[in-house]
Formats: structure tokens, sequence, C-alpha cells
């Protein structure tokens, strides 16, 4: 899945010459926490609702309100920023989110903003990548590091007529092997985990559960 699939192409922006206030009230109607702030569609920084509060008066500053409507945004935006492009993969972008513990990248291409995405966005493509609005069971399978193991499974899975809904190929414990996770079309699993274990793989997840 690309960036481009998820992206929120309606992005809520606001200039360099913007109020804060303006900035402020913008953010509070939309309910946005990220506004990129743009000049004639070019990127030039970011601000958040956080960089927003910390310039609005606390409640016992109540007659000091004038600085909001004075400061600008330019006077308060991030301009270093990490952005992505619409044809990177999802998981390059979280990776980015995760390793600069930053909430949302705008997309750029070609020098111009046409998106942007946050950390709920990528959580929502990564729910629905795992299936996790489709019935099904969900199994763990511990297989050796090498190629075969996921084809022996899916053919498995064809000769009971069960689809595989989703899956992933994570690290095990042991560097020489792998575990394959998947969420599969049946809520009767038992004789392909039994077809599983014949084949000569272990099946570490429902199975790990009649040890409790």
């Amino acid at each position: 899945m690309l960036v481009e699939d998820i992206m929120i192409r309606q992005v809520h922006v606001v200039g360099p010459e913007t109020t804060v206030l303006e900035a402020l009230t913008l953010a509070e109607r939309k309910r946005v926490r990220h506004l990129p702030v743009v000049d004639e569609g070019r990127l030039l920084g970011i601000i958040s609702d956080r960089d927003l509060r910390d310039v609005k008066p606390s409640i016992l500053e109540a007659d000091n309100l004038e600085i909001l409507s004075t400061t600008r945004v330019k006077d308060i935006v991030h301009t270093s920023i990490i952005t992505v492009h619409p044809l990177d993969a999802i998981e390059d972008a979280a990776k980015m989110l995760y390793d600069h513990r930053i909430g949302c990248l705008p997309v750029v291409q070609a020098g111009k903003l046409v998106g942007i995405i946050t950390t709920t966005d990528l959580l929502h493509a990564i729910v629905d990548m795992m299936g996790m609005g489709q019935p099904g069971s969900y199994l763990e399978v511990e297989v050796p590091d090498r190629p075969g193991a996921l084809l022996d499974i899916a053919r498995i899975m064809k000769a009971h007529g069960v689809n595989i809904i989703s899956t992933f190929v994570n690290p095990a414990r042991q560097r020489s092997s792998r575990v394959i996770a998947l969420r599969i079309a049946t809520f009767d699993p038992r004789q392909i985990i039994q077809e599983i274990g014949e084949a000569g793989y272990a099946v570490v997840f429902p199975m790990a559960l009649k040890g409790e």
C-alpha cells in the first residue's frame, strides 16, 4: 500500500502571514492537530496544535489575548520538516514517524504539497491490511528462514478452500527462523493446524494456548 492510497488530499493549510488566532480558530473548527504552512502551494513548514497552545496566554492572562492577533504563523513555524512522496510505501512512512517521533508527514510531489498523513491514518491502514475487520481466525507459524515455507502453507489453505485474508512475515526468536502470521477466512482452523504440523512446521499460536 502506498502513501497516496491513504493520504488526506484536502489539507487545511495556513500562510506565513496568517495570525496565530486565525490558525488556532481553524485548527479547533476543523479538529486538526497539524497545519502545513504554504506559500503558493510550496510547503514552507508546519505548525502543531501544541505550537499554537504555547503562544496562547493562560486563563490568568485573559487581558493579554492581543498576542494571538499580532503574532504571525511565520514567527512560530517549524521549517525543518520531514516529508514523503505519494509513491512511498506506508511502511517507510510509518518508520519515519516512529524514528523521528512526529505525528504527521506532509506529502510533497514536484515541490508542491499534495496531501498529509498522520499516525491515525497509518494505524487505520495497518488495521485494514491485517484484515481486522473481516471474520476469521489468526495463526502464527514458525518456519525455517528459507524459500518455500509460505508456499507450502498456502497450498494447505487452497486444499481446504480457505482464503488467506492477510499475511505478515516477522522475525522469530531464533535467527534461523521466521514467524508467518496469518488471518484466514475460517472459524475452525483445527484441521489446517494439524496439516501444517504434519508438513513439519510449528504452529505457535493458537497451539501455545494449550499450556495455559
